[in-house]
């Protein structure tokens, strides 16, 4: 009988030392940002379902633990009440962790402490990561949480620092231009929105401006286009240009701007979905009288969208 006892709490440990192998559940919320703490700096981040849930990358600048830490939150404009989806997470050394990703008004847990322990599978084929754990599990191996108060492809993992924001470097801007704006680019396509409710609608598809950035000599325009339609938007083009915001006036002549670098702009958005996208211009600044117009044109139909962006905003971007 005394051996049953102890046998039941060793039972234990060894599922609780499985489980460590397994996917975890983060709850992930609208008005909380869910807080990750990796032991070394993040090498890639892939969400299954980005059409909402968001991750904020490790900036290029920050503390010596910026490269370490990851922030997941939904999009507060979108209208789900419940979601999920998996999430991916590739450190420098090739560890693999996996999480479920539940979308919650408010989550149990708000930072998370990652130990190499989590890790599935090791991509640079470091063989001793899993060994010792797996024979000797351990409840101690498991996430440790901390409670704090209310308040697209995966071709470059064969090359883990393909995408690392460390790349945009003044040498790289210098030397190659196109790829830093890549790398920029593709770590603030999802940030969240820094300008509220700016958009064009029409009937229920959205052209959402999110933010306006400036970086080295450039501007950046940062677009989220929701198709809440049954039927796909097929776009033949987005074009900017600069105006008079005289509306009436017969001088009002436009002159186009040509962006340097174009970032995901989609050609298809399909039906109830929503696509992110940045477009790159060399600096420019607007008078008070103006502004940019952004007219998106559908391929072989009639919903398209025009905003006009003031120079309240071209002159007043985000430095990043």
């Amino acid at each position: 009988m005394v051996r049953q006892f102890l046998f039941i709490p060793v039972l234990m440990m060894m599922f609780a030392g499985a489980a460590q192998h397994c996917s975890d559940t983060l709850e992930v919320s609208k008005k909380y940002k869910t807080i990750l703490i990796f032991p070394e700096n993040i090498s890639e981040s892939i969400i299954g379902n980005d059409y909402g849930f968001i991750a904020d990358l490790p900036k290029a600048e920050g503390s010596k633990f910026h490269g370490r830490i990851l922030k997941l939150y939904y999009d507060e404009l979108a209208t789900e009440k419940e979601n999920f989806t998996n999430h991916t997470v590739i450190t420098d050394s090739g560890n693999v962790y996996d999480f479920i990703l539940n979308l919650k008004e408010k989550p149990k847990q708000f930072t998370w402490y990652i130990k190499p322990e989590m890790a599935i599978t090791n991509i640079s084929g470091n063989t001793q990561l899993r060994s010792e754990d797996v024979t000797t599990p351990s409840p101690e191996t498991k996430i440790a949480r901390t409670e704090t108060p209310a308040e697209q492809s995966t071709s470059s993992t064969n090359n883990k620092e393909t995408n690392s924001i460390d790349r945009a470097t003044k040498e790289l801007y210098e030397k190659d231009p196109m790829e830093y704006y890549r790398l920029r680019c593709y770590y603030m396509q999802f940030d969240k929105a820094k300008i509220s409710r700016y958009f064009s609608r029409l009937d229920n598809v959205f052209l959402w401006l999110k933010g306006v950035y400036f970086n080295e000599d450039e501007l950046y325009f940062q677009y989220r286009i929701e198709n809440k339609e049954g039927l796909d938007l097929d776009i033949n083009f987005v074009k900017h240009q600069i105006a008079t915001n005289y509306k009436n006036s017969s001088s009002n002549q436009k002159l186009g701007l040509e962006p340097v670098f174009v970032y995901k702009q989609p050609k298809t958005v399909a039906g109830k979905s929503e696509n992110h996208f940045v477009l790159v211009f060399k600096k420019f600044a607007l008078d008070e009288k103006k502004e940019v117009v952004v007219e998106l044109d559908e391929e072989s139909g009639n919903r398209n969208l025009s905003m006009t962006i003031g120079h309240e905003i071209i002159n007043n971007p985000i430095h990043f």
